[in-house]
């Protein structure tokens, strides 16, 4: 980890010896006939805004740099229980905003498969950690696409569950009503893996939801036989680069092959002109109300350029436009549920194009909205699974949808399509079994 840590900056905290101490514990409760699950002994990192106790948590960001929580976060605590041992506290963009990977305050995570291009962000510093093979499996957020963003340019598996399905007490927040944990893995096994162990009602998170819980990996070899999956009309391969296309085409055609009917489904919003900014006015009234809480305005300076841009567009937003956003939501989610009975589950590209160079611009990087705002808009379950590689070697990812609470049947899709492809015994030239 700390070779790699070198080339990939994909780490803010070390945890050495307290993941030492753990594998102590858990090996000594194994002797004493103590398992605790298929996580038992795994290792496994976290996106360094879950609170961890006694290990500095930083958002990172300049702002929190000294903050060292007396808890951990449900997640933590649930992920600990099952056996988990964390290594590591992950780089991220700051406080969560944006898809680029880059931070001012630590240093800008790098991807695994090139390290002069971005790992995606927010959670970039998990998704390269993974890819390079420093762990099984981590942490991250999602509010506009950051655990998808990262996993689609590293070339791992992500998730962005139901909203609520996971606890994030004890989570730093982007905005309270856009915000979802979820977990990064190598595999959709790993991932399912991680899944079990993180969901379920936690009464000190205002957002949790009572739902059944399943066990997310009863039906990872059930198939995609007799599954319908819809392409989206003038949405699944508009503005688009050839590559990602050729490649999302391979996965549709792979799909069917395997038995899944495909059929092109028309959801009018996606369809047409997409509009983000009911998102942003949601997204960035209450980043701005939470950070008010934190006295942000008086120490702005100490911020990297995208917060600081975050804060000014921010307090531009009146709580009328607030308010008539949230209003456009129920009508959004209606009209994108209604597909779920022509489909079981929708395809996309995960990103636009495979991952820009570091030095990119912002509207470079802006392209990697468009497929992951609409659904986090509407909170629907979404999970990016890799799907083959662009001519320079970079990784694409295929991006599966599904109604409320239906993260069992995204994984039960991706399992059975990864089995088919196997991109993921592809390693990158940064990895832990190729770096000397």
């Amino acid at each position: 980890m700390k070779r790699l840590q070198d080339k990939l900056n994909a780490f803010i905290t070390i945890t050495e010896e307290q993941a030492l101490a753990t594998a102590v514990q858990l090996d000594a409760d194994l002797k004493n006939g103590k398992d605790r699950g298929p996580l038992h002994g795994i290792p496994i990192v976290h996106k360094d805004l879950y609170d961890t106790a006694g290990i500095p948590t930083t958002e990172g960001s300049e702002f929190f740099r000294s903050r060292i929580p007396t808890e951990d976060a449900t997640v933590v605590k649930k992920l600990k229980a099952a056996g988990a041992v964390m290594l590591a506290k992950t780089n991220m963009n700051e406080l969560a905003a944006g898809l680029t990977g880059t931070n001012m305050a630590f240093g800008d995570a790098r991807n695994p498969w090139n390290t002069e291009r971005s790992a995606g962000g927010s959670s970039s510093g998990t998704a390269a950690a993974i890819a390079a093979g420093c762990c099984l499996a981590g942490t991250g957020s999602d509010t506009g696409g950051s655990i998808r963003h990262p996993a689609g340019w590293c070339g791992v598996v992500g998730i962005r569950p139901t909203y609520g399905l996971v606890s994030l007490a004890g989570v730093f927040p982007r905005a309270y009503s856009l915000d979802c944990g979820g977990p990064l893995g190598r595999t959709v096994g790993d991932v399912a893996l991680m899944l079990n162990a993180m969901v379920g009602y936690d009464p000190a998170y205002q957002h949790s939801v009572r739902a059944p819980v399943d066990d997310y990996c009863a039906e990872l070899d059930s198939g995609v036989r007799g599954l319908r999956l819809g392409v989206v009309d003038n949405y699944t391969f508009r503005d688009i680069d050839d590559e990602v296309a050729d490649a999302v085409r391979a996965a549709v055609d792979a799909l069917a092959a395997l038995g899944a009917e495909v059929k092109t489904v028309r959801i009018p919003w996606m369809g047409g002109s997409l509009d983000y900014s009911p998102l942003f006015s949601i997204l960035l009234y209450e980043f701005n109300q939470i950070m008010a809480e934190h006295g942000a305005a008086e120490r702005r300076n100490m911020f990297g350029p995208i917060v600081q841009a975050n804060l000014a567009k921010g307090e531009t937003i009146s709580r009328e436009a607030y308010e008539k956003a949230l209003t456009e939501r129920p009508r959004r989610i209606s009209e994108v549920k209604r597909v779920f009975a022509e489909v079981d589950a929708l395809i996309t590209p995960t990103m636009a194009m495979v991952a820009p160079p570091l030095t990119a611009d912002a509207k470079t990087f802006e392209r990697g909205f468009q497929f992951t705002i609409p659904t986090s808009f509407v909170g629907l379950p979404s999970l990016s699974v890799p799907c083959g590689f662009s001519q320079g070697g970079m990784p694409i990812g295929l991006l599966i949808t599904a109604n409320d609470f239906q993260e069992a049947l995204l994984l039960r899709i991706a399992a059975a399509y990864e089995a088919a492809t196997q991109f993921y015994k592809n390693l990158p030239p940064v990895h832990c079994e190729q770096t000397v």
